[in-house]
């Protein structure tokens, strides 16, 4: 295990990392996540003061915004109505109370770590793709790019190679996608970097060879754009 910050984690228990969390990991190996901020949960605190302890925390992103809850619990924020976006403090005090409401209703005994604030990264000419690695029985460490969000689940337009890869291996990957004509000029839109989006696979590669610990990872969406890749949403799962 290479990475200092997952290597605390580990020296904690640590096997399903929240998502402030797992985007350090990310940051550490030179990943664009958004910018954001987070306070820690306490029994029987207003919204209202969570509100105001974000925006006086340094590197507070402005509206329009996400506002999330943090827990290793809750493995998808969308199911768990945990996020919302919303575009003025009066709109953030009552999703604080919302998405704090269904995270506890959600899963009985939901341990919450804190409530999160995350610029929204999303603009008109972003695609959303998806990235992860999970290990196979047969060969180990495998890394899998393919159209995120609701694709997914839906169309299962995914690519898989062997980690490690090379810069070939991410072309050819996406070579094979299925609708890998919306990556470039479409429907009015501009291409995407492609040049960004194979050298974030290739990081994202290099994370997991240097820490076999990760055996579990989901990178849904990486927003992609003519001149962007972030990482919004991730999972990461490690083995102790």
């Amino acid at each position: 295990m290479k990475s200092k910050i997952l290597q605390e984690l580990s020296k904690k228990g640590r096997e399903i990392l929240n998502e402030h969390e797992a985007r350090k990991i990310l940051e550490e190996y030179g990943i664009s996540c958004p910018k954001e901020v987070m306070v820690e949960y306490a029994e029987g605190k207003k919204a209202s003061d969570y509100l105001k302890d974000l925006k006086n925390m340094g590197g507070c992103p402005g509206y329009p915004a996400y506002l999330k809850i943090v827990s290793r619990d809750i493995t998808s924020k969308t199911d768990a109505k945990a996020v919302k976006r919303v575009t003025s403090d009066e709109e953030a005090r009552d999703a604080i109370d919302t998405i704090m409401k269904n995270a506890k209703s959600y899963k009985e005994g939901v341990k919450i770590q804190g409530i999160l604030m995350s610029e929204d990264v999303s603009a008109d000419e972003t695609r959303e793709i998806f990235l992860g690695s999970t290990v196979n029985d047969q060969f180990g460490h495998v890394i899998s790019l393919g159209f995120g969000g609701m694709h997914v689940a839906v169309y299962k337009d995914v690519e898989f190679r062997v980690i490690p890869i090379e810069e070939p291996d991410v072309h050819g990957m996406i070579d094979a996608l299925k609708g890998k004509e919306m990556l470039g000029k479409f429907r009015g839109m501009r291409p995407v970097d492609m040049d960004l989006l194979v050298k974030t696979t290739l990081k994202l590669s290099k994370m997991v060879e240097e820490n076999p610990e990760i055996i579990e990872l989901d990178v849904n969406p990486l927003l992609v754009g003519p001149d962007r890749a972030v990482a919004v949403d991730t999972l990461i799962r490690i083995s102790r």
